[in-house]
Order: structure tokens, then sequence, then C-alpha cells
């Protein structure tokens, strides 16, 4: 597929295009994995990346949500999964937050890929709000499922972190502690 065709996909995407990237797969694992539409979603997302924060949100959604169910099959992840997974929660908000979390919620390998996110302070803020009212209202076991201490302690990592130059240089030591508390290592 040509760069303009590329540009095409992405700028007409809509629920229609959807069967061309879902992930189609052969039921098999590793090296006998196969995905008929791996390579053109693997192609898309490499023509978005440079262009990520103009792309519709539901194109990175829907990419960063087939890329994430290929993990446990490939047993990786997509090298920048994580920029899909940081846009859909930076433009998307709480809208999105499920989505979020059925992404990271793959793999051990989607769970700490998602997890590179640059969302602002009051994006994480909102975000936890969001995810705590979601928890003490659901009844629904599958939502109940995806909303877990892992991803509540992710967003409350964000939420309380620090943006300012001068504080960055602290910033180690406390994703240090974070994630000694996240894996139990207190």
């Amino acid at each position: 597929m040509t760069d303009e065709e590329l540009q095409v996909f992405i700028d007409n995407y809509s629920t229609v295009d959807f069967d061309r990237i879902k992930l189609i797969w052969n039921g098999k694992y590793g090296q006998d994995f196969i995905d008929d539409n791996y390579d053109f979603r693997i192609q898309v997302c490499e023509f978005v990346v440079p262009q990520i924060e103009k792309v519709k949100l539901g194109l990175i959604r829907d990419l960063y949500c087939e890329t994430g169910k290929t993990s446990p099959m490939t047993f990786g992840v997509y090298l920048k999964f994580h920029l899909f997974a940081d846009e859909l929660l930076k433009r998307g908000g709480t809208d999105y937050l499920l989505d979020y979390i059925r992404g990271a919620s793959h793999s051990m390998d989607t769970g700490m890929r998602s997890g590179i996110l640059t969302i602002s302070t009051q994006t994480a803020k909102e975000l936890l709000a969001y995810f705590d009212q979601l928890k003490s209202k659901s009844t629904d076991p599958e939502e109940l499922s995806l909303l877990n201490d892992f991803i509540r302690h992710r967003l409350e990592y964000n939420a309380n972190k620090e943006e300012s130059p001068v504080a960055q240089s602290t910033l180690p030591k406390a994703r240090q502690t974070w994630l000694k508390k996240l894996f139990g290592f207190e």
C-alpha cells in the first residue's frame, strides 16, 4: 500500500473499516502465529505514530485494542504500543479509560508497555476519580475484573507525580517505591 493510500485510510477511517485491522488469528502461538491483518495493522500503526495527535481517536482505540490482543499469542508487544495508550488517555480521558484498561490487560507485556504515560497530573486525577467511581458502582463482573489495583496504582502514581523540572531529580526514587509497592516488594 502506498503512503497516499495509507493516509486516505487513516483520514477516512470509520467502523466499516475495522475488518481491515481486526485480529484474525489462526489459533496458534509464537512462530506459528498468523494474523491475516497483522502486517497491514502494523503498517498503519507506523504511519500513524508521527501524526498521532491528529488521528481520529476511534482509529487510535481500535489499533491499540487489536494490537494488544496479539500479545499473548506472540509473546511480546508492539514496541510503540504505549504511544497509542498515552494518546487514548490524553485526548479520550474517561470516555476511553475502559478501552485503555482492556488493552493493558491482555498480557504482562501490554500491562507494562501501556504504563509508559506522559499524561498530565490533572488528567490522571480525573481518570483516578472516574476509576474509583466505576469500581464503587459497577456490578458487571468483567468490568470489575478490569478495575484492579494494578491500574489504580498506575493512575494514582501519575496523579501524584511531580511535573516540575526540579522535582524530576527525585522521580526515579519515587518510581522505584511505586514499583516495589505495585509488585509487593515492600
